[in-house]
Order: structure tokens, then C-alpha cells, then sequence
């Protein structure tokens, strides 16, 4: 774990962290951001039947996918959305379906968008610290074979997922959590969690805005347009 007292610190200090000084490389790392430092890496999927065995859930998930699958079918989604796994599960992830898969991101400073989003004027005592996740993809367990895979889905026709970065852990492991699939096989650093406080929401959230990070861009529809104007007023509010 990595601490930081404030945002600007995590600035200032991440790249030198990961990249021993040297310039920014998109193929080493990962990013998720968390709202509470103290949640765990886990799925929708496996927070929702947590009291299904483990051995069982695998097997859930499978079946779970299969009636998606024909449920797609049955609606007349284009053959061209789900014709492959990957596009299939991300495409569910979209509206809702709880999948094995986990959102991460090729930017660091989107991860902080997300970690950061819902502290502006909402703060609780109960989450006074956010994370930003760093995930080694040069460690060997990120793998099929191991048993949690990184999963690229198609972004053409998916313009929240081109905007964000986006890229999938898929876990197929007997394991609720990353973390516990992490302690369990890997023997190098897989993980890095990097932790800040929540109250510097509005200061990130003005830096994330003039990069061009904000919900608009990320979710570029009139819901994302909405968020982006309450925040942008939220911020103003602040600083009167």
C-alpha cells in the first residue's frame, strides 16, 4: 500500500513510483479507482451471490451467461454484438448484468475520477479515504492458464469504453476477491494500492476537469452532460 496525504502528492509522486523516473508506459500497469479505500476488489457478480460455495458459483456463472446469451438472441441484439465472449460480457457489464468481470482503465487519472466522483459535496466520516488500485500486468498470474485473464473487449462500437481506457479482469479462479487470488498465487507484486483522502475531492476533481476527465467525456450522453454541469456547480459552490 502506498499512502499519500494528499492529492497533489499522488500527482506528483505515482509516475515516479511505477515507472522509476522514467516517461509513462500504457502496457505495464492498470488502474480501478474505489470510492472507500477499505472495499474490496470483487465483482458484481460475486458480491451478488456471496452465499453461493464457491464451486458453485462457477458453475452460476456460466449458466448465467448462457441465458444471456439466448435472451440476446430472443430480442434480436445483432449477431455482430455478441458474437464472441468478450463482447458478450462487456456488453452486460453495460447494462447491468453481474459479471466475473472487473472495470479497469489504462489511465491512473481516470481511476481517480472514479475513486473521487461521488466525495464532492456527499462526505462521509464512513469513507474518509479513497484508492486508486495499480494492477502489474507483467506479473505471470494475470493469466488464463493461472486463472484471472485480462479481457480487451472490441471499443469501436463502444464509445464509453474507447473514452475510459477501458480493459476487464475476468476471474475464473475459486476466489471472491483479487486480493485473495493475489495472496493465494502470486509471488511477485501483482497489486498496488494506492490511498488518498477523500476531502480532496474538489481539488482532483478540478485537475481530472481541465485534462479533459469529467463524466461527459466519459459517459458522453445527457446523463453524462448532467453530472458534469452539478459538478462544475458543486465546485463553484465550494469555492464561494
Amino acid at each position: 500500500m502506498i499512502p499519500y496525504a494528499r492529492w497533489t502528492d499522488f500527482k506528483r509522486d505515482l509516475f515516479a513510483e511505477l515507472f522509476d523516473n522514467e516517461r509513462f508506459r500504457p502496457d505495464r500497469y492498470l488502474f480501478r479507482g474505489s470510492g472507500d479505500a477499505n472495499w474490496t476488489l470483487s465483482t458484481h457478480f460475486d458480491r451478488r451471490f456471496a452465499g453461493v460455495p464457491l464451486e458453485r458459483r462457477l458453475a452460476l456463472w456460466d449458466e448465467l451467461i448462457a441465458e444471456f446469451r439466448l435472451g440476446c438472441a430472443d430480442l434480436g441484439v445483432p449477431t455482430a454484438e455478441v458474437d464472441e465472449d468478450r463482447k458478450l460480457w462487456a456488453l452486460g457489464q453495460h447494462f447491468g448484468l453481474p459479471t466475473r468481470l472487473l472495470d479497469w482503465s489504462t489511465s491512473p487519472y481516470v481511476a481517480a475520477f472514479f475513486a473521487f466522483r461521488d466525495h464532492l459535496l456527499s462526505r462521509s466520516p464512513r469513507y474518509d479515504h479513497v484508492a486508486v488500485w495499480v494492477l502489474h500486468l507483467q506479473n505471470p498470474v494475470w493469466s488464463r492458464e493461472c486463472g484471472v485473464e485480462i479481457v480487451t473487449a472490441p471499443a469501436f462500437d463502444n464509445v464509453r469504453l474507447r473514452s475510459q481506457g477501458g480493459r476487464f479482469t475476468l476471474c475464473r479462479a475459486p476466489v471472491g476477491t483479487l486480493e485473495d487470488y493475489v495472496e493465494r498465487f502470486a509471488t511477485e507484486p501483482a497489486l498496488t494500492k494506492c490511498v488518498l483522502p477523500a476531502s480532496d475531492a474538489d481539488h482532483a476533481l478540478a485537475d481530472l476537469d481541465a485534462m479533459g476527465i469529467n463524466s461527459y467525456n466519459l459517459f458522453p450522453d445527457l446523463g453524462g452532460l448532467a453530472a458534469t454541469a452539478t459538478m462544475r456547480a458543486s465546485l463553484r459552490a465550494l469555492a464561494e
